[in-house]
């Protein structure tokens, strides 16, 4: 009976992604694929960092050196909004998928104290390239055709509820009744999370690296100079557009998408970072010659961007390169950039959407350039709401 119904939720969850057009492969990825436990070829020799891996800060109570973080993927839709659980998270990364509509990537370093976490959705290959070099235990529900292959490639084993089902995921009833689509009542845990490890076999140990080069977690936090950024504004899209606004009581950037406060729906909190990094990249289409495909291809290998904290900004550099090459950030001095402890938000956006990066009003080349000119054409205000696929 177990296996029957198992069977129904992944067959309604494929009917979910194919309805909202997601490219999700028809291939099966089992447990055979996975490299055995903690001997990923993507994590470096040598001992883990005695730190949080994702934030910096000392190792709380329960969480020890060479943990595998979590790493989720969230849906990030107007339609599916509010999520659950991502105010939780130590770190979010976003990024656009089709139809200029973003895809969160929420990373949680103790995978024993994973919030209900949600709605989740399938992976995207630029998101996984961001996941898979902390070595993340990497949830979705389905994949694009290229993510696929790219875990494929790698034998990297993730919880996928695809074949998983309910051994890892649960369906909120109650939510669907509400009337939010079938694809947008999908939600996952620690204990399920957990469940779908032993199922795999899946080690819960074996990261070496952390997300940033952070300063030393007992240090004071070094603030960036180059300018002011009281207010973070900028789109990913013509219907993406993102603000975050820092609150110097709280000391944390609380973002706001779609023209509001964006809020974990399980304590009703605004989502508040520390540390907010704005990347630009080349982004284009996979397959620009076929209309029916509008899966986005990301240059993961190097670009440009700003760092914020504590109310302020400077100009920074990144690298990557092959997908199982950590991110890297370098200052203006090629560096590397000591990342203050804490949450973190980090966008990468196209490099097409760059003059619509506001601080304060003010183009931050102008502020580097002493120009100060505000921008009030770059705003990147969304002009309509394009639909989910």
């Amino acid at each position: 009976m177990k296996r029957m119904i198992a069977f129904a939720l992944a067959v309604m969850l494929a009917f979910g992604m194919t309805a909202c057009g997601d490219n999700t492969s028809s291939g099966t990825q089992s447990a055979s694929s996975a490299s055995a436990p903690g001997a990923s070829p993507l994590i470096p020799d040598g001992p883990a960092p005695e730190i949080n891996l994702i934030t910096g800060e000392a190792l709380a109570e329960g969480l020890a050196a060479g943990d595998r973080p979590v790493a989720v993927m969230v849906n990030n839709a107007q339609a599916a909004l509010p999520q659950r659980g991502i105010g939780s998270a130590d770190a979010v990364f976003e990024m656009v998928t089709e139809g200029g509509i973003t895809r969160l990537l929420a990373l949680y370093a103790d995978k024993d104290t994973v919030p209900q976490v949600g709605p989740v959705r399938s992976a995207r290959d630029q998101h996984l390239q961001c996941a898979m070099p902390l070595n993340s235990v990497i949830v979705h529900i389905g994949t694009s055709i290229y993510a696929e292959n790219l875990l494929n490639q790698y034998q990297y084993s993730t919880i996928n509820g695809m074949y998983l089902g309910s051994t890892s995921f649960v369906f909120d009833e109650a939510r669907s009744a509400a009337g939010y689509a079938n694809e947008h009542c999908w939600y996952t845990d620690a204990a399920l999370i957990a469940a779908g490890m032993e199922k795999l076999g899946l080690s819960g140990t074996g990261a070496s690296q952390a997300l940033f080069d952070f300063v030393a977690h007992d240090a004071q936090p070094v603030v960036p100079a180059q300018g002011d950024a009281a207010d973070v504004a900028f789109s990913f899209s013509d219907s993406g557009a993102v603000t975050l606004t820092y609150d110097a009581a709280a000391a944390k950037y609380l973002k706001t998408a779609y023209g509001a406060p964006q809020v974990d729906e399980s304590t009703g909190a605004q989502l508040a970072f520390d540390n907010v990094l704005v990347l630009f990249t080349d982004i284009k289409l996979k397959n620009p010659d076929d209309p029916n495909n509008l899966v986005t291809d990301f240059a993961m290998s190097s670009g440009t961007g700003y760092y914020c904290y504590g109310g302020k900004f400077r100009a920074v550099t990144w690298e990557k390169g092959n997908p199982e090459d950590p991110l890297r950030l370098k200052d203006e001095n090629g560096a590397a950039l000591q990342v203050n402890v804490g949450k973190s938000y980090v966008a990468i956006v196209g490099k097409d959407r760059e003059g619509t990066l506001l601080f304060g009003g003010v183009s931050p080349t102008g502020v580097i350039g002493g120009e100060g000119a505000s921008s009030d054409a770059q705003s990147g205000a969304a002009a309509s709401a394009e639909p989910e696929l």
